[in-house]
C-alpha cells in the first residue's frame, strides 16, 4: 500500500485515503523548549494510530529541533477529523503556540 506524507503546509486541507493506506505527519518541533506536539484519542474504527518519533538531524546541537513524525493507518470508510496542538502540556491549552488540523476521509 502506498504512504501519504503531510507537513505543517498542509493543515487545513481535506485527505482522501484508500483502507490500507498509511498517513505519515511530520511537524517540526522543538521539544527542548518543553513545546511538543499533542495528539487526541481519535476514532480508530477510521483511522489507527500507529507510532510517534522524533528525528533529529545528525548535526542539531543541544537545544536544537526536529521533526515529530506521526503515523497512522486508514482501517475504515469514514471521515474524521485530526487535530494536533503544539503546547507545553504541563501549562495546558492556553500554551498552545501552533495547531494542525486536517480531515481524513477514508474510502474503500
Amino acid at each position: 500500500m502506498s504512504e501519504v506524507t503531510l507537513s505543517q503546509a498542509d493543515s487545513g486541507t481535506v485527505l482522501t485515503l484508500k483502507r490500507g493506506q498509511t498517513l505519515i505527519l511530520r511537524l517540526d518541533e522543538n521539544s527542548t523548549t518543553g513545546y511538543r506536539w499533542s495528539l487526541p484519542a481519535l476514532e480508530t474504527e477510521v483511522l489507527q494510530f500507529k507510532s510517534d518519533d522524533i528525528n533529529l538531524p545528525s548535526n542539531t546541537g543541544i537545544g536544537g529541533g526536529g521533526q515529530r513524525v506521526f503515523t497512522f493507518q486508514a482501517n475504515n470508510p469514514g471521515r474524521v477529523k485530526l487535530q494536533l496542538k503544539n503546547l507545553r502540556e504541563w501549562v495546558g491549552e492556553k500554551s498552545t503556540i501552533e495547531e494542525f488540523q486536517i480531515t481524513v476521509q477514508v474510502s474503500e
